[in-house]
């Protein structure tokens, strides 16, 4: 696992602010095992040391992976094709998914990397009652109501650019929706 670009995409997670204090969590497959952002982290002075891993059982090896590990197992043990996921709390995606409204893809970049947006219920943070749910999707991007957003992806950067353009996406919708009144 490269961990210098899984440290970079964490600074630029907190820099692009998809992610504020020590809200959101980004996880890598490879093989057996899963590296993930230890819980409680700000993913934007994270450290190549600081990277939990587990395996597909959810053992610990080393490090306090995030709370939301499970959610993560989940997506990994129903998706074969996936081996990154970047779950964020970026604002205009969240906002939206509290006043239920639907993201629209509204470009040719949100229909070539967005395809479809799943959409689940609220469940609270860290429960095995979200994962549960968030694994039940096919979607490589799904909204968590009042909550966030997963993104996921064959590698780290197609997670990466999924958070992108989502959030662009986003900020289209809720602005076609001012104009629209």
């Amino acid at each position: 696992m490269d961990k210098k670009l899984f440290i970079k995409i964490c600074k630029m997670l907190y820099d692009r602010k998809y992610v504020v204090g020590s809200g959101g969590n980004v996880s890598v497959r490879e093989d057996e095992k899963v590296y993930l952002t230890p819980t409680g982290s700000i993913l934007g002075f994270l450290r190549e040391e600081d990277i939990a891993e587990i395996d597909l059982r959810g053992n610990i090896i080393k490090g306090n992976p995030t709370s939301e590990k499970n959610l993560h197992l989940a997506l990994y043990k129903k998706r074969k094709d996936i081996n990154a996921i970047i779950h964020t709390h970026s604002i205009i995606s969240t906002f939206l998914s509290t006043m239920d409204r639907e993201i629209e893809l509204l470009t040719p970049e949100g229909k070539i990397f967005l395809k479809k947006i799943g959409y689940v219920d609220y469940f609270e943070a860290g429960s095995l009652k979200l994962a549960e749910e968030a694994g039940k999707r096919d979607e490589d991007v799904i909204l968590l109501k009042n909550h966030g957003v997963v993104c996921l992806g064959k590698d780290l950067l197609d997670a990466y650019i999924k958070v992108e353009v989502l959030e662009e996406q986003a900020k289209l919708t809720l602005l076609k929706y001012l104009f629209e009144r």
